[in-house]
């Protein structure tokens, strides 16, 4: 009987044990689900919030993205108008003194043609004695040429005759310890400075003082045409800059790019500029020909002449020339002439990648003759 009990009650243990764990186990899943199901929940909202976070950045990107782009096309523009600015400051400082040097004497006999004092004094004075041979005509163009530059523009022979009343044809090495009479040693000194040297030889330092004298002593005796020059190259580089402005932004003006306010604000600004610019390379050019006199050789040359203008004509057509690409991209010409261009560009930049696939195959197939 007692043992019928016993069994009885580890039937009912085992069935209470296996309730319990069903309930335990029914609350362990439920316990998952609805972690889970909270897990899931956090999971989108944060998946929506990444999307949403995601389609913001993309859109505070994009817009980012218009505003560096319409930045770096504002300051490419910058720069390229900076760039014809200085184009053209170069230019129109470059051809004002060119022309005022460009019918100076070229030869010994021009130079005893257009100005025989000067001449005379040249080949048969300045440093020379009286058993002195007279000196050739290139040693009489290389003391020509030795005279500061600054001091031949304007009224050229008077001048260089302002220049040379007070100097002396001075030896480098002195004549007494048998320095020559050839251009080579020989500067322009004043006179008294020669002649408290006596026999000496010339120092190194003495040469560059002489150098800087006559440079300065030149600026300050022809000031005066100096002034006029630069202020004839900076009126004409800021009238051509003003123009060249105004050509380039008119087709913008006209398609409603642009405001009359911004066209008018960068006409004057690059004015201005010009009006900054010029007179900085026009002292510089000064400054250069009036401290190495042989600079103005150059300078005076027809080839460099023309280099200057070429240079002026390139500082006017290239930014009508972009006014003009802007205008056809905007078909400002029509959706014809556009699309031509459009495809000449292509055309161009496909020649140009074959080109450069074709140097690539090339230079691939020569590579193994070096390894």
């Amino acid at each position: 009987m007692n043992f019928f009990k016993q069994a009885q009650q580890s039937v009912n243990s085992a069935q209470e044990a296996i309730q319990g764990a069903a309930n335990q186990l029914n609350e362990t899943v439920t316990q998952v689900h609805q972690t889970t199901t909270e897990a899931i929940e956090q999971g989108k909202t944060k998946v929506d919030n990444l999307i949403v976070l995601g389609v913001e950045t993309t859109a505070q990107a994009k817009a980012h993205s218009t505003e560096t782009l319409q930045q770096k096309a504002t300051e490419i523009a910058a720069h390229y108008n900076h760039f014809t600015t200085q184009v053209i400051a170069i230019s129109t400082s470059g051809m004002t003194i060119a022309y005022a040097l460009k019918d100076l004497p070229q030869t010994a006999a021009d130079l005893a043609r257009e100005m025989p004092k000067i001449a005379h004094r040249l080949r048969y004075k300045a440093g020379t004695r009286m058993t002195d041979l007279s000196r050739s005509d290139a040693d009489v163009m290389n003391l020509f040429n030795k005279i500061p530059g600054t001091s031949k523009i304007g009224d050229s022979h008077r001048n260089i005759s302002d220049f040379l009343s007070n100097k002396h044809g001075s030896h480098i090495r002195s004549h007494h310890n048998g320095g020559s009479n050839k251009a080579t040693n020989i500067v322009w000194e004043i006179a008294a400075e020669n002649t408290s040297r006596h026999a000496q030889n010339m120092t190194g330092g003495e040469q560059v003082y002489i150098r800087f004298h006559n440079a300065f002593e030149s600026l300050l005796q022809n000031s005066g045409t100096i002034a006029q020059l630069g202020l004839a190259a900076t009126g004409t580089a800021i009238v051509t800059q003003a123009l060249v402005t105004a050509a380039s932004y008119a087709l913008d003006l006209y398609r409603g790019d642009i405001t009359i306010e911004e066209f008018k604000d960068r006409i004057i600004a690059a004015a201005v500029s010009a009006g900054i610019a010029t007179p900085l390379f026009f002292l510089i050019f000064i400054v250069i020909l009036a401290l190495f006199p042989e600079f103005g050789i150059i300078l005076s040359a027809p080839a460099v002449v023309a280099g200057f203008n070429l240079l002026f004509g390139i500082g006017i057509a290239v930014p009508i020339i972009q006014s003009i690409i802007r205008h056809i991209e905007a078909d400002g010409f029509g959706e014809e002439i556009a699309q031509d261009h459009e495809n000449w560009v292509n055309e161009l930049n496909r020649l140009i990648e074959v080109s450069t696939q074709e140097m690539q195959r090339m230079t691939e197939g020569l590579m193994p003759e070096f390894t």
